[in-house]
């Protein structure tokens, strides 16, 4: 890879996001994974990512506390972001015969948010709206993206099965029990 402190990191993550294919084969040449690298990385993208969020949120309601909504959105966020790293690097570790390197995968496949959200922190600033769509459109294929580019390279089979149980433990099984949550509380009312 190309360093081991910050600004290497921030060179990977650009490097992941703009070459997958590349990078994930220079990883899989790599002598074993670098499992806290890539969470940090995905960690600080993620939290990259909900602050613009949250900078498009305080704009859009002509709110002061981007602070405060950026410290409840992390609260939030961030440990979700852990509960699908391990989940998501569960589902694909038996079917693509991946060890640690299924997190691994998954920590760098959630690098493009913090990509996608340092391109359209001016947006969100004048348009926020517009700019949150976009991201929330764009994101997730280019998570599937580098997913698929991570499997590729470290999977000689499994690799369809295992980046389809990705997306419905990652993706769907999550938007079904949100879709259930609302359902269930307007059915309060």
């Amino acid at each position: 890879m190309r360093g081991d402190g910050l600004l290497g990191l921030i060179r990977d993550g650009w490097w992941a996001s703009s070459a997958p294919k590349s990078f994930f084969r220079a990883l899989a040449q790599s002598p074993g994974p670098r499992l806290a690298r890539s969470v940090l990385a995905a960690v600080i993208a993620v939290a990259l990512a909900l602050a613009v969020l949250s900078l498009a949120f305080v704009r859009a309601t002509a709110s002061d506390g981007f602070v405060l909504v950026w410290l409840v959105s992390s609260l939030i966020g961030l440990p979700y972001l852990a509960m699908v790293l391990m989940l998501g690097g569960l589902v694909m570790v038996r079917p693509a015969n991946l060890d640690l390197r299924a997190w691994e995968i998954s920590a760098w496949a959630w690098v493009p948010a913090g990509t996608l959200s340092v391109s359209l922190a001016p947006a969100s600033y004048f348009a926020p709206l517009p700019a949150v769509v976009v991201g929330l459109l764009a994101f997730p294929f280019w998570h599937v993206a580098l997913l698929t580019s991570g499997v590729s390279a470290f999977a000689a089979h499994g690799r369809a099965l295992a980046i389809a149980l990705y997306l419905v433990a990652v993706f769907l099984v999550p938007a079904l029990l949100t879709a259930v949550s609302f359902a269930v509380m307007s059915g309060m009312r």
